[in-house]
């Protein structure tokens, strides 16, 4: 097999166009987290406890006469983590459905339409916020199925575009753009509410969405085959390197697939790497305000340092994987397995850290920065695995998976905000302890189970000895 070179290849090209996808789709998922600190009327979010062990104020910044034109809500923490909450349950429905569909017209139109349908939604959560909280939620829940489709439908891309030794680099530059896009819109969601007001942070994200929407449509394709302006070279190294590990049977085999312990071992490391990043993604900016006492810039910034180390890890990590197999012979269940038992320990040891070091708010969020970062090692571990077991079925596998682990995402914030009603640093480390250990079970059971092999049931011709 004569490798093809990247720069410009119609594969790094699909990478990129999916990173700035994936981009936009965190953008338009974590504005909430920021605007709501906005959104609700300052009372309303704390309990006024004199006896809480808070830290005390440090606002080093000048103040700005600040733009309070946004409307006003009096939600109380309850109502704010189901707003919160309520994107999951749109987005679980469509995990499933999303790889099934992928599979048969084909990611590109489904991820398309995922990204354009979630930025429409988006344009519209402002009137939905001033109809009523039933309206909001309701919109949140249908960006959710809209952002579904995603994953699936990328993963599903993949399985026909990215060489087996290219993996982990192709993968982790596209879903790379989910971390980059929280780095950026974090900050920029805060300065967007300080200086014009929060209903902007939906229609600038909304519009820019709708705007990527048109190129995709106009430069992507589904395969290598159909693909308009692909080399001939190219198009051959794919195909001849995917040739013995894609199915060709139309019916997908459930049965096997679902009694599979290696897919499983996937579902256990998804569920609980989304716990802890989960809570974080949609805690963080409370965290830091009501217990470090930051104010909204100081906070967009802060909140985003951890996945911007992430978003570094990962690109870095996947250039580091491909080379371990392809250069070192390391097999590639030892890398996925290696990276996945880094990647969730390392968070867990530093995230229970980070409850234990009181007001020393530089060593928090450096623990915080480190523990997310480290995160970023999974994505060449168990989040791209379900290619290297059953690359037919890679879409509907991550569709399985992506499922359970969606729950940490409607569960985790909702007992995180019960469990801190009077914002004390002890409730806080009682979250954080839960998260460390659900991670810790999560990479045990992933080294144990994990295969890295293309399974039976997954490749063709496997029905055949069976009926």
């Amino acid at each position: 097999l004569v490798s093809v070179p990247a720069c410009c290849s119609a594969r790094y090209n699909l990478a990129l166009l999916a990173f700035f996808g994936f981009f936009l789709l965190y953008a338009l998922r974590v504005n909430l987290s920021v605007a709501l600190v906005d959104m609700v009327e300052p009372n309303t979010s704390l309990a006024k406890n004199a006896t809480a062990n808070v830290c005390p104020e440090h606002s080093s910044t000048v103040n700005v006469p600040r733009n309070t034109t946004g409307e006003k809500y009096s939600w109380d923490a309850d109502t704010q983590g189901w707003i919160l909450g309520s994107f999951f349950y749109g987005y679980i429905i469509t995990q499933i459905p999303g790889g099934y569909l992928a599979s048969k017209i084909g990611g590109k139109l489904l991820l398309g339409f995922g990204i354009f349908g979630t930025s429409v939604f988006t344009l519209l959560t402002p009137l939905a916020a001033n109809l009523g909280v039933g309206y909001l939620i309701a919109v949140r829940a249908l960006e959710g199925l809209g952002e579904g489709v995603t994953f699936p439908a990328m993963h599903s891309m993949w399985s026909s575009w990215a060489p087996p030794l290219e993996r982990s680099k192709l993968l982790s530059i596209s879903y790379a753009g989910a971390q980059l896009g929280t780095v950026v819109s974090l900050p920029l969601s805060g300065l967007i509410c300080y200086y014009m007001n929060w209903a902007y942070v939906f229609y600038i994200f909304g519009a820019l969405g709708v705007f990527w929407f048109f190129f995709w449509m106009w430069l992507v394709s589904d395969t290598p085959e159909t693909h308009r302006s692909i080399s001939h070279a190219e198009r051959e190294y794919i195909l001849s390197s995917l040739k013995d590990q894609l199915s060709t049977q139309k019916s997908v085999p459930w049965r096997p697939m679902l009694a599979s312990l290696p897919l499983w071992a996937i579902v256990v490391a998804h569920f609980s790497y989304n716990w802890t990043f989960y809570t974080l993604l949609t805690l963080l900016p409370t965290y830091m305000k009501e217990i470090l006492r930051f104010d909204a810039q100081e906070n967009g910034f802060l909140s985003a340092l951890p996945y911007f180390g992430c978003w570094l890890c990962i690109i870095l990590s996947g250039q580091i994987a491909d080379y371990l197999r392809e250069k070192q012979n390391f097999s590639t269940v030892c890398v996925r397995k290696c990276f996945t038992l880094i990647g969730m320990i390392g968070p867990a040891v530093f995230l229970v850290a980070a409850g234990f070091i009181g007001c020393n708010y530089e060593l928090a969020v450096a623990f915080v920065t480190i523990s997310t970062t480290l995160g970023g090692f999974c994505t060449s571990g168990y989040s791209i695995n379900h290619l290297d077991i059953a690359p037919s079925y890679a879409g509907i596998l991550l569709g399985i998976t992506n499922s359970f682990a969606t729950i940490p995402g409607m569960v985790g914030p909702v007992i995180a905000k019960n469990l801190t009603h009077n914002n004390t640093v002890g409730e806080w480390q009682t979250v954080f302890y839960i998260a460390a250990s659900i991670n810790l079970f999560g990479a045990i059971f992933f080294a144990l189970f994990a295969s890295g092999e293309v399974q039976d049931w997954a490749v063709s011709g496997y029905h055949l000895h069976r009926n």
